[in-house]
C-alpha cells in the first residue's frame, strides 16, 4: 500500500510540474528575439520551402522554417531523424491500424479492437495485454516525435463521416516551439469519436500528450508527460448474420448480441531522458543527417507509467457468455498496472578515424510492477489484491551507423535477477546500401533469438466470464528475414520466417493456452509502383504460411493495391490526386473477439475474408492545405455482402468520409 500511494503522489506532482513549466515555456516564447530562434550550429535542419514568412504575432519577419525531427529509440540512447511528412499519397487513410498493417481483423469500426492478420505485423509486446488491441490508437512515449523548429509549427488534422446520429470524427492537433534555439516544447492531442453504424459500438479515444527537449553542448534531455483513455462500448456482433449476407437492412436496425456493456482502458506515462557527452565532439554523418558525435554518451532514462482496464455489464447475458463465475446480476472486472523502470547506459559512440570504428553501448535496468487485480485468496473467496514484480536487465550492443555501405547492429540483453530471471534477447540486423544517390539500394538481413516469460496476466486472470490460474513455460522465438529495396523503381521485396516454441494464445474457449508443439510461420512480401504518365498503380502483396493452422490461423495472402491519377497545377499551388484502394485477403478462420476479456481467440465456425473493400477517392492540395473526399466501401451494396472482418462482426457499410490536413511553420 505504501508503494501504491508513493506512486499516484509522484503521479499528481508530475503533473502539476510539467503543466506549470509549459506555461512558463509559452509566456517565454514571446520574449525570445527572432534572430534566437535560429538552428545552432552545425544542426543540419530540414529546409521546409525556402519561403519566407510573413510577420507573425510573435515576431517572425522572413525567417526560414528549419524544423528538425526525431524519435528516441534503444531505451533511449539513440536518435533517430525522422522528416515531417508532406506528402499527399494516402492521405484520406485516416484508419490507424491500416495505416500499420494492410491486413486486420477489427470489430467494424474505427478505433475498435484490432489484430493484425499478418503475423509479422501483430503487436505482442505490450507491458499490459489489454493494450495489444488498441496499441495503434495509443500514443506511447515510444511514437512520440521531438523537434527542433526555428518558427513555431502547428498541424491540424480532421476527418467525419457517416450520419449525425452515427458519425465519425478523427481529430488530431499538434503544436511546438522552441523557446530558444537550444529547447522546444510541445502539445499533442488525438481524439477518435465514432458512434459507429450499428448499434451498442460507440468508440471514444483521446491521448494528450506534452513534450520537451532541450539539448546545449555536451548535454541534452527529453521529457514526455502524456495521457491515454479509451472507451469500447461492447455489442458482441451482430445476432443473425444473415442480415448481413443475405438482405441489406439499415445497419442501426440489425440486432446485436450485448447491450450495457464496456471496456474502459487508461493510461498514464511520464518519461524523463537525460545524457551527457564527454570528450572531444566531431561532426558525423549518421543516418544520412550530419551529426555532432563526442566520444561517450552517459545516459539516464526514467519512465513511469499507470494502466488501467474495467469490464462492465450492467446485466449479465448468458445467452451470450458460456461461463458465469462471481455475479449473475454484473459483471465488474477491474485491473490495474503501475510501472516504475530505471536505465542507465554508457555509449561509446563510432569513431571514423579509428581502425576500429564501431560502437557500443552496456546498459542496466531495473523495473518494478504493481499489479492489482481480482485474487484467490481462500476457498472460493476472492478480493482485490496487489502483486509485485521486479526485474534486473543487463544490456549491451555494438553498432555502426556512419559506414558509406555497410552498416549493422547486433545488440543482446538478459534478465539476471527477478520474476523473468533467465529471459534473453539477441538481435542483429546489417544493411548493405549500393549504388548513387540517384538509384540508391539497399538489401538488409535481420535476425533474433529470444527468451520470454508470459506476462503475469496470462497466468493468472479472474474474471466473471473468464478464469484460469496457470503455470506457462518461457516462450521461444527465432526469427530471421532478408529485405531488398530499389527507392528509384519504388520496389521492395522481402521474406521473413519465424519459428515458435511454448506458443502462448486465447484458445477455442476464449482462455490462454499454451502449444508444446513447435509452429513455423513463413511470410513472403512485395512491393511496387507502376508509373504510366500521370497514373500510378501501386501495389502491396503479402502471403504466408502457417504450420498450424488450428493453433495459428492466418490468410495465405493479403493485397493492397491503390491506384491513381495526379497531375499538379498553377505552378505546382495545386496537386490533385484522384483514384480507388482495394484491400483483400483470402478466407481464413478469422478470430473470434471476446469482451469481456477484450482479445481475440480462436474459432473453427466460419471462414472470414475472399472479400474486396474498394474506396473512391479524391485528394487535392492548395499550398499548405490538404484535403480529400472518399467513399468508403463503395462496393457494399455490390454482388457478394460477406463483409465480416471477425466472426459476426461485419465492417461498416458505404458512407461519404471527408477531411483536411493544415500546417502552419511560418
Amino acid at each position: 500500500m505504501t508503494v501504491y500511494l508513493y506512486l499516484q503522489a509522484m503521479k499528481q506532482t508530475f503533473i502539476l510540474i510539467i503543466f506549470t513549466l509549459c506555461l512558463s515555456l509559452s509566456s517565454a516564447a514571446q520574449k525570445i528575439p527572432r534572430d534566437a530562434r535560429q538552428g545552432g550550429p552545425g544542426r543540419p535542419d530540414l529546409k521546409r520551402g525556402g519561403e519566407k514568412s510573413e510577420m507573425d504575432s510573435l515576431g517572425y519577419n522572413s525567417v526560414k522554417s528549419h524544423i528538425k525531427t526525431w524519435r528516441l529509440s534503444d531505451y533511449g540512447t539513440r536518435k533517430s531523424i525522422l522528416h515531417v511528412d508532406t506528402l499527399l499519397v494516402n492521405i484520406h487513410n485516416s484508419n490507424p491500424i491500416f495505416q500499420r498493417s494492410i491486413g486486420n481483423s477489427y470489430l467494424g469500426n474505427l478505433g475498435s479492437p484490432y489484430q493484425s492478420s499478418i503475423f509479422k505485423d501483430r503487436v505482442r509486446n505490450e507491458p499490459f495485454i489489454f493494450f495489444n488491441t488498441l496499441e495503434a490508437y495509443m500514443n506511447m512515449p515510444k511514437e512520440v516525435l521531438y523537434f527542433n523548429t526555428t518558427t513555431p509549427f502547428t498541424s491540424f488534422y480532421y476527418t467525419t463521416a457517416g450520419a449525425k446520429d452515427r458519425a465519425e470524427t478523427n481529430l488530431r492537433i499538434l503544436h511546438t516551439q522552441n523557446v530558444n534555439q537550444f529547447w522546444n516544447v510541445g502539445i499533442n492531442f488525438n481524439l477518435i469519436s465514432s458512434e459507429g453504424q450499428y448499434q451498442n459500438q460507440k468508440t471514444k479515444l483521446y491521448d494528450f500528450n506534452l513534450f520537451s527537449n532541450y539539448e546545449k553542448g555536451r548535454y541534452g534531455a527529453h521529457f514526455v508527460l502524456s495521457q491515454n483513455r479509451v472507451l469500447v462500448n461492447e455489442n458482441g456482433g451482430v445476432n443473425d448474420d444473415t442480415q448481413i449476407r443475405d438482405t441489406f437492412i439499415d445497419p442501426e436496425n440489425v440486432q446485436v448480441r450485448l447491450s450495457e456493456t464496456k471496456n474502459k482502458l487508461s493510461n498514464f506515462n511520464f518519461v524523463a531522458n537525460q545524457y551527457y557527452n564527454i570528450g572531444n565532439g566531431k561532426d558525423m554523418i549518421i543516418d544520412g543527417d550530419t551529426s555532432q558525435i563526442y566520444p561517450v554518451k552517459v545516459v539516464y532514462d526514467f519512465n513511469y507509467e499507470s494502466n488501467g482496464r474495467e469490464f462492465k455489464e450492467a446485466a449479465v447475458d448468458n445467452d451470450f457468455f458460456k461461463n458465469t463465475y462471481l455475479n449473475n446480476d454484473k459483471s465488474a472486472d477491474e485491473t490495474t498496472l503501475k510501472k516504475l523502470s530505471n536505465g542507465f547506459h554508457i555509449v561509446f559512440n563510432e569513431n571514423q578515424n579509428k581502425k576500429l570504428s564501431f560502437g557500443a553501448r552496456i546498459g542496466l535496468l531495473n523495473d518494478f510492477s504493481v499489479y492489482n487485480l481480482r485474487r484467490l485468496v481462500g476457498d472460493n473467496f476472492f478480493s482485490q489484491k496487489d502483486k509485485n514484480v521486479h526485474n534486473t536487465r543487463l544490456m549491451t550492443s555494438i553498432f555502426r551507423r556512419s559506414g558509406k555501405n555497410w552498416n549493422w547492429k547486433f545488440s543482446g540483453e538478459y534478465v539476471f535477477e527477478g520474476y523473468n530471471q533467465s529471459d534473453y534477447l539477441l538481435d542483429g540486423n546489417l544493411v548493405y546500401q549500393f549504388g548513387d544517390s540517384i538509384n540508391r539500394q539497399n538489401l538488409k538481413i535481420t535476425s533474433q533469438i529470444k527468451s520470454n516469460t508470459p506476462d503475469f496476466l496470462l497466468t493468472e486472470f479472474y474474471g466473471n466470464h473468464q478464469q484460469w490460474k496457470l503455470n506457462l513455460d518461457k516462450s521461444k522465438e527465432l526469427s530471421l528475414g532478408l529485405e531488398y529495396e530499389n527507392k528509384k523503381y519504388a520496389f521492395k521485396i522481402g521474406g521473413q520466417i519465424n519459428n515458435l516454441g511454448n506458443y502462448t494464445y486465447f484458445g477455442y474457449d476464449t482462455i490462454v493456452s499454451q502449444t508444446s508443439k513447435s509452429i513455423q510461420v513463413a511470410t513472403a512480401y512485395i512491393e511496387k509502383d507502376f508509373r504510366l504518365g500521370n497514373f500510378t498503380l501501386s501495389q502491396k502483396i503479402v502471403g504466408q504460411k502457417s504450420s498450424d493452422n488450428n493453433i495459428l490461423p492466418l490468410p495465405d495472402l493479403s493485397i493492397y493495391s491503390n491506384n491513381y491519377y495526379s497531375n499538379s497545377f498553377f505552378n505546382g499551388a495545386l496537386d490533385i490526386q484522384a483514384g480507388f484502394s482495394v484491400y483483400y485477403n483470402t478466407s481464413y478462420y478469422a478470430p473470434n473477439y471476446s469482451p469481456s476479456t477484450g482479445q481475440f481467440f480462436l474459432q473453427k465456425e466460419q471462414e472470414l475474408g475472399d472479400y474486396p473493400k474498394v474506396d473512391l477517392y479524391f485528394n487535392f492540395r492548395i499550398k499548405r492545405t490538404r484535403i480529400f473526399v472518399m467513399y468508403e466501401h463503395l462496393n457494399a451494396k455490390m454482388g457478394s455482402q460477406n463483409y465480416f472482418s471477425s466472426l459476426h462482426y461485419p465492417i461498416n457499410p458505404g458512407m461519404l468520409k471527408y477531411g483536411l490536413r493544415w500546417t502552419f511553420y511560418d
